[in-house]
């Protein structure tokens, strides 16, 4: 690392030998050259952290299947706004959601607007989670093939009706993972397979099955990379610690399909020359024209106020506090700023976490990006939001950003 942490240091470090998670990695950068943050910090009696520690990405992996499939807007095979259906049949097929009965046997309409690329990245297409909406959740339950219980197949995962028109509601969801479907059958081959091609390697962070760290399938990985994982740490109380369990199951665990929404793991050092790229605007995942789409408002007005209300719930409160008034929206990719009012945040920041307190942010305006790597469930653990505040606070501050 280039340069001393100070306070910010002493704060992860003192985070993991009180227990608040075994280990922690932080990177960020500027592009001015004030902020060159590169470090891993371990408890002595739990598992080492380095850069280069594979972790599960869970929701973090919906930022490189977006990117992924923005290549192929980029390349003229697919379009935004294009009814994309006939790609999707088993979402296509899907009714309107309007009841369940107590067996949880849903009653449906027939859907009406088109399914497009731009709906599914921006979670705008009516596609939900189980785990989220306690409706889907009974059908869910009444199919017999619970969460969890499914690892091989998005369609038989997310094989419910659709919460609303695509274009006319907003619902956190299995979009995404229909997004990863979108560039297996455009592209021909697996998300895997094209990202270690079309994203992983241009990064530089490997071309193949032998040198890539990132993946989908986890479970196939080399001995090597299998070395590097790190156990997910559960918190039992609010005020205990945050203990490793191996074996424990975990959303990633035993996937054999891919899972574009969730099931990715990879390194921080990985993840970040995603971000950093993004923010420098490098060329290397897209052209700057689709580039500077992703950092672009692109929900319908009804769309955005259940964006809003989402945001305003208590869990989403602690995963992404804002004061009052802070204007966002969503971007192809993830949550965005669209107002000026925040200390630090600028209009344009683009962000998202993972279920197990990781987050990524990429501030074009201030120049800064930067991601937080973490294995501690649950989510919206407040102990580790704090410390995700602090590294997001001290990067703007040692950018000199701070309002």
């Amino acid at each position: 690392m280039n340069g001393k942490m100070t306070t910010l240091d002493d704060l992860l470090q003192s985070a993991v030998d009180d227990g608040t998670a075994p280990g922690i990695v932080v990177i960020a950068k500027d592009k001015d050259g004030k902020v060159d943050i590169a470090k891993a910090f371990s408890s002595a009696t739990g598992t080492p952290y380095t850069l280069d520690t594979i972790m599960e990405l869970s929701s973090m992996s919906k930022l490189p299947t977006c990117i992924a499939a923005l290549q192929l807007v980029d390349k003229g095979l697919i379009t935004l706004d294009e009814d994309i259906s006939p790609l999707l049949p088993s979402l296509a097929k899907q009714g309107i959601l309007l009841d369940v009965a107590e067996d949880g046997t849903p009653t449906t309409r027939p859907r009406r607007n088109p399914i497009t690329l731009r709906g599914l990245i921006t979670h705008s297409a009516g596609a939900g989670y189980h785990f989220l909406d306690a409706r889907l959740g009974r059908v869910k339950a009444a199919q017999g093939n619970g969460a969890g219980q499914v690892k091989d197949s998005v369609d038989r995962s997310f094989d419910y009706p659709l919460l609303y028109e695509p274009g006319e509601g907003w619902a956190y969801g299995s979009g995404t993972d229909r997004v990863g479907q979108v560039v297996e059958r455009v592209s021909g081959v697996s998300l895997d397979a094209y990202m270690r091609q079309n994203v992983w390697g241009p990064l530089g962070r490997g071309g193949d099955s032998d040198t890539c760290s990132a993946t989908f399938l986890a479970d196939d990985a080399t001995p090597e990379m299998r070395a590097r994982r790190v156990p997910m740490a559960f918190r039992g109380t609010p005020d205990g610690p945050a203990v490793e369990k191996p074996g424990a199951p975990t959303p990633a665990a035993g996937l054999s399909a891919c899972y574009g929404g969730h099931g990715m793991v990879a390194s921080m050092a990985d993840y970040f020359a995603l971000v950093h790229s993004l923010l420098v605007d490098d060329g290397k995942l897209l052209s700057r024209q689709m580039a500077a789409q992703v950092f672009e408002p692109q929900l319908s007005p009804a769309s955005k106020r259940e964006l809003l209300r989402f945001m305003g719930t208590p869990a989403m409160q602690v995963m992404f506090p804002a004061p009052a008034g802070v204007d966002r929206d969503y971007g192809l990719g993830g949550l965005l700023v669209v107002g000026d009012e925040h200390e630090y945040w600028r209009k344009g920041a683009l962000m998202w976490g993972g279920a197990a307190n990781l987050t990524w942010f990429i501030d074009r305006a201030a120049g800064v990006c930067g991601v937080f790597g973490a294995q501690v469930l649950s989510p919206g653990d407040p102990r580790m939001r704090s410390l995700i505040n602090a590294f997001q606070a001290d990067v703007y501050r040692r950018a000199g950003k701070l309002t």
